[in-house]
């Protein structure tokens, strides 16, 4: 990938993480500035003035059409966002140069790299005014920040910072992102915290520092920044608002509570861990969790009412009469383990196995008693340049056929045929389950995980659900995300090693577990929660 510089003399390379600045949001400010009026609207053409000789029919369509793109911008649908965008300009011959700001913006929040690049430099040249340049130069210091161009970023950031606009806040506390992603934490905690100490109510400063003060470890602090997760514009879950108190640690015996799920399922999993700490209170709990986690999390939690959350337009106020309070569950750490020798020391499966049906599907594989299965997941199903640092290809993993008459199964949950093919004709022999549906049928995901006597995996929702089942698991990724507060391994699991990834190393992966196995299969013995005898001698010459 040439230089940031280079990249403005010619079209090239890069990627993007999802954008996020507080100067380009909003659809009635983009109409305004559209219809020639309000806010900028002097030095920004509108549709009319831009597109005069075009049909007018056209231009009316295309002014719905972006109306459209935008409110799709603010509700967070950027890849629809993305075409609605495009469908409108091109029904202009000279649209006015916001409009490419915007668009620009919602390839970055939806991680269309390969537009960010190859637009970029054009856009920067069709700009008006100095905040246009902000938020294209802001979209490009991401782009590089998601690739990992961390130094190149820094030095465009830091450019930017120079130009002395009046962003400086939001920039700034890009300049954090960067200095964390460098491995410099507790540098960019101080520039959160610097920016906070100007600007209190900086939004996008504090998240940041809730993300940071996580990744460091520093709890409770970290905890209570995360709450202004919901007043950040980009946060994926919807802002529920209730005619109930918000708990915020009151007692709680023999009181109703309503908690709520919120962001991806790994993370709903994770964040039930802490179920069983609101449990112990006395209170009454009904849980609305994602549709397809209600059968697993009846099986796990038979002591609360287990929902699934409804759509908006299907809730009831009588749904939600009687309750003393409601939390979303993300909150509940918070709460009951505040530090991370709290959390460490509370942690334990929260997801109940089934011997039985586990025992049947290793027979399904032919497994001879005490023989060893392990299951692999190499990546999400949500990839990105930035998230795919995070993962390795099938194929790498291939070297851990090399673990004797070790059994595996492919735990990965969305489609992989070509995948598990090439690790099979690599020699790794692995067996897949095509009838389960591991994407939506979480409880026979469940079964299958608990079927493993060890699981190795990204960080994806087949970590979380083996860590609530008590599966021990190798856990591999980037250094320093946030569930490992600050350590080397993740406290909010009780059997799981952490695994950093080398990015100069496509089969480090598969090598540290080769060259460690002797120490991992010693730990995955005494960690295992199966009650099934595993003897892993078997899996190699010399383990225990």
């Amino acid at each position: 990938m040439p230089s940031a510089t280079n990249a403005r003399k010619s079209e090239s390379p890069a990627g993007a993480q999802p954008f996020a600045t507080d100067n380009v949001r909003g659809a009635d400010a983009l109409v305004r500035a559209l219809a020639g009026g309000g806010a900028g609207a002097a030095s920004m053409p509108s549709i009319d003035q831009a597109a005069s000789a075009q049909d007018r029919k056209a231009i009316k369509k295309a002014g719905h059409l972006l109306k459209q793109a935008v409110e799709a911008l603010d509700a967070r649908r950027f890849k629809a966002s993305e075409a609605l965008f495009d469908e409108g300009l091109a029904l202009l011959d000279n649209p006015p140069s916001l409009l490419w700001c915007y668009r620009l913006v919602a390839a970055s929040k939806a991680a269309n790299y390969e537009y960010v690049v190859n637009n970029y430099q054009r856009i920067r040249a069709l700009v008006s005014t100095e905040d246009e340049m902000v938020v294209v130069d802001r979209a490009w210091i991401d782009c590089l920040t998601s690739a990992g161009f961390l130094h190149e970023a820094l030095r465009e950031a830091e450019a930017l910072l120079a130009r002395g606009t009046r962003y400086q806040a939001s920039i700034m506390s890009a300049t954090g992102v960067i200095h964390a992603r460098l491995g410099n934490l507790q540098k960019a905690i101080a520039i959160q915290k610097s920016v906070l100490e100007k600007e209190p109510s900086h939004i996008l400063a504090r998240w940041n520092l809730a993300i940071q003060q996580l990744e460091a470890g520093e709890l409770p602090e970290a905890f209570d920044n995360y709450e202004v997760r919901w007043d950040w514009p980009d946060f994926p879950s919807e802002r529920r608002t209730f005619a109930i108190p918000r708990w915020q640690g009151e007692a709680l015996a023999g009181k109703r509570v309503l908690v709520w799920r919120e962001q991806g399922i790994g993370d709903e999993i994770r964040f039930a861990s802490i179920l069983p700490d609101l449990i112990a209170t006395g209170a009454r709990i009904t849980f609305e969790c994602a549709p397809k986690l209600a059968a697993l999390f009846r099986i796990s939690f038979p002591d609360i009412e287990v929902r699934p959350e409804l759509g908006p337009d299907a809730r009831k106020p009588k749904d939600y009469a009687g309750f003393d309070f409601e939390v979303p569950i993300g909150s509940l750490a918070r709460h009951f383990r505040p530090t991370v020798a709290a959390m460490q020391a509370k942690s334990r499966p929260w997801l109940k196995r089934d011997g039985e049906i586990e025992q049947r599907l290793r027979a399904d594989m032919n497994v001879a008693p005490h023989q060893p299965v392990i299951g692999l997941c190499w990546r999400s199903s949500n990839r990105n340049v930035q998230r795919n640092q995070q993962y390795v290809k099938a194929e790498f993993l291939a070297p851990l056929k090399l673990l004797g008459t070790t059994k595996f199964v492919c735990l990965q949950y969305d489609e992989c045929r070509e995948e598990v093919a090439a690790m099979r004709e690599m020699g790794l022999p692995i067996y897949d389950f095509p009838a389960i549906d591991q994407m939506n049928d979480l409880v026979s995901a469940s079964y299958l995980t608990g079927a493993c006597d060890l699981v190795v995996t990204a960080g994806t929702a087949t970590l979380e659900l083996a860590a609530g089942l008590g599966v021990p698991t190798v856990l591999f990724g980037q250094s320093g995300s946030q569930i490992q507060l600050g350590t080397d391994g993740v406290p909010w699991h009780p059997a799981t090693r952490f695994l950093p990834l080398d990015a100069d190393d496509p089969i480090g992966v598969a090598k540290s577990v080769l060259f460690d196995w002797n120490a991992i299969a010693i730990w995955a013995g005494k960690a295992s929660t199966s009650g099934r005898p595993t003897d892993w001698r078997l899996s190699y010459p010399g383990a225990a």
